[in-house]
């Protein structure tokens, strides 16, 4: 049965409409997928920080990913952003779109495996402190060490930052690892994680089951308290 002429353009013009934006397309199926976590990587990373702040400059405000203000966004927002962020993409040459995706991907990976070693250590401020120990990170604390008085001693680098700049700090830092190359960021997580199984083992043998004194227990992840934009932004 043969499709009237007008049917046939039609579908023609859907077909091209999709094809021609796959990004977008892309990216929407990913929402469906990942719901408001999609928009997390988006946030911080820097090659899609402008577009987010462009289409929303009120986020400028934000120093963290804020979920609750987040989810207030009309869903229609978040499309109309979807579809600006694709037609980007879809202007990528193949390596760097492939790169983005990557990093998109990655983000989420490394922000959990960070997630995890301090949930298991239960701290914040030790964790900091553990990390600018290790080799392949100290180079990521120079935004905050750029901040500090000189002769500042950071043995207990993690107890000096505000509540708002570790949210901030904390993006940096897995900007930082995505950076790194895989096999270094592997270590580096080995590493981290043994030093904090043997910090645990240590106060377990002493009997006590709280953190070091001087160390705040850590706040989860994502928490919706808006901070002052003077705090710490990223760059």
């Amino acid at each position: 049965m043969k499709l009237p002429v007008a049917t046939l353009l039609v579908l023609l013009c859907l077909f091209r409409s999709v094809s021609a934006h796959p990004q977008v397309e892309h990216l929407k199926e990913s929402y469906k997928a990942q719901g408001d976590a999609l928009f997390v990587p988006l946030y911080w990373l820097p090659e899609t920080h402008p577009t987010i702040l462009r289409h929303f400059p009120h986020l400028e405000s934000w120093v963290d990913f804020e979920h609750g203000l987040w989810k207030e966004i009309a869903e229609s927002d978040k499309l109309k952003l979807m579809e600006e962020l694709g037609l980007e993409f879809d202007r990528m040459e193949s390596p760097r779109l492939e790169a983005t995706w990557a990093r998109i991907r990655d983000w989420q990976s490394v922000s959990t495996q960070l997630s995890l070693l301090v949930t298991f250590l239960d701290s914040e401020e030790g964790f900091l402190d553990l990390a600018y120990a290790d080799p392949v990170l100290q180079p990521a604390f120079k935004w905050i060490l750029d901040q500090r008085a000189p002769g500042f001693d950071p043995k207990y680098l993690g107890s000096t930052l505000s509540s708002g700049q570790y949210p901030a700090f904390r993006a940096k830092l897995v900007v930082h690892l995505l950076n790194t190359p895989d096999r270094q960021r592997m270590e580096c997580f080995s590493r981290l994680f043994a030093c904090i199984a043997e910090s645990k083992s240590k106060t377990e043998e002493q009997g006590g089951g709280d953190p070091p004194a001087g160390r705040s227990k850590s706040k989860p992840e994502g928490h919706d308290k808006t901070q002052p934009e003077s705090e710490g932004r990223p760059q």
